[in-house]
C-alpha cells in the first residue's frame, strides 16, 4: 500500500527544473523554452520576444487553446482581422484555429496550453 501510495504521489507532483526545458529559436528576436511536462492534457512555456513574430505570414495552432499572460514587456497582437493591444499582466486566449501574429517590444509571456503543444499541431501561413 505504501508502495503504492508513493508511486502515485510522484505521478501527481513533478518538478520540471529550468535545465530541462528546450529552448527554440522561433523568429529572429522570438526564443520559446519549452517544459517537459509528462501531460497530454496540458503545455507550458515561457517567451522572450522583440519584434515581429513570425518574421513574416501568420501562425495558427490547429488543436491547442493557447493562454498568452504577459509578464512584462508589451505588444499588438494581431489575431485575425483584429488587433488587440498587450501589456503587463494582461492574459489572452487564443483558440485553435486562429492565425495570428505579434509585435513584440521586450515581450515576456507564460504560455499554457491545453492541450500540450505539439509541433504537427503547428503551421506557419505565408501571406
Amino acid at each position: 500500500m505504501k508502495l503504492t501510495y508513493f508511486f502515485i504521489f510522484n505521478l501527481l507532483h513533478m518538478l520540471i527544473k529550468k535545465e530541462q526545458r528546450k529552448e527554440k529559436q522561433i523568429a529572429k528576436e522570438g526564443i520559446v523554452w519549452e517544459y517537459p511536462l509528462p501531460s497530454k492534457d496540458i503545455g507550458f512555456a515561457l517567451s522572450k520576444l522583440n519584434g515581429r513574430v513570425p518574421d513574416s505570414g501568420w501562425m495558427r495552432n490547429k488543436i491547442c487553446n493557447e493562454i498568452y499572460y504577459v509578464i512584462s514587456g508589451s505588444g499588438t497582437l494581431f489575431i485575425e482581422d483584429k488587433k488587440h493591444e498587450l501589456k503587463e499582466g494582461d492574459v489572452f486566449l487564443i483558440e485553435p484555429g486562429k492565425k495570428f501574429y505579434i509585435i513584440a517590444e521586450n515581450l515576456h509571456l507564460v504560455l499554457p496550453t491545453s492541450p500540450a503543444w505539439r509541433p504537427e499541431q503547428w503551421e506557419n501561413i505565408k501571406e
